[in-house]
């Protein structure tokens, strides 16, 4: 859904029914579903403490963390993937660490084009799976438009998490 289309009651509502989601579970429970998918112990710890972030807002206290882990299990879904060019990318980078004497060196740019391209393949994948015409090409200009696709799909979520949680102008009749 587009933000800026909605009115402060629309914002207000979608904020009390992902709030809502979000008050369903613990974070303990957040922790035991993020373990339960292969997430490593690190990762879900990090994220449980995530979900344990609350602010007052309009004198209510809001779950944002529950509510921006909702939102990234919202992407993730509909681009799985362009998560999984990612992690493939970002798992390339951490072998590449690993790499004795070179590897603190060879790290960050392994990591870059790693997950760049996982990325890409990945948009392309998801397009693909949608039923749009999949690219094989890789000229400059059509892996830019790629590369404008993934970025507008990935602020979109940021948007959406910012306006819906902390919009406070649309919020103050809670």
């Amino acid at each position: 859904m587009n933000a800026n289309a909605q009115t402060p009651a629309q914002a207000t509502m979608e904020l009390m029914l992902l709030s809502a989601e979000a008050e369903s579970g613990s974070s303990s429970d957040w922790y035991a579903w993020m373990r339960e998918r292969g997430l490593p112990e690190e990762a879900a710890i990090r994220l449980k403490s995530l979900a344990e972030l609350t602010v007052a807002i309009g004198g209510r206290l809001v779950s944002i963390g529950k509510i921006i882990l909702i939102k990234i299990i919202e992407f993730v879904k509909a681009h799985p993937n362009l998560a999984i060019g990612i992690a493939i990318g970002a798992a390339i980078g951490a072998l590449v660490s690993m790499i004795p004497f070179l590897g603190p060196y060879l790290w960050p740019i392994a990591t870059l084009v790693g997950v760049s391209i996982g990325a890409i393949a990945g948009h392309r994948l998801d397009m693909t799976s949608n039923g749009k015409p999949g690219q094989a090409n890789l000229s400059l200009i059509t892996v830019s438009q790629d590369v404008i696709d993934i970025a507008k799909a990935f602020f979109q979520m940021l948007i959406d998490i910012v306006t819906t949680a902390l919009d406070e102008k649309n919020l103050q009749r809670i």
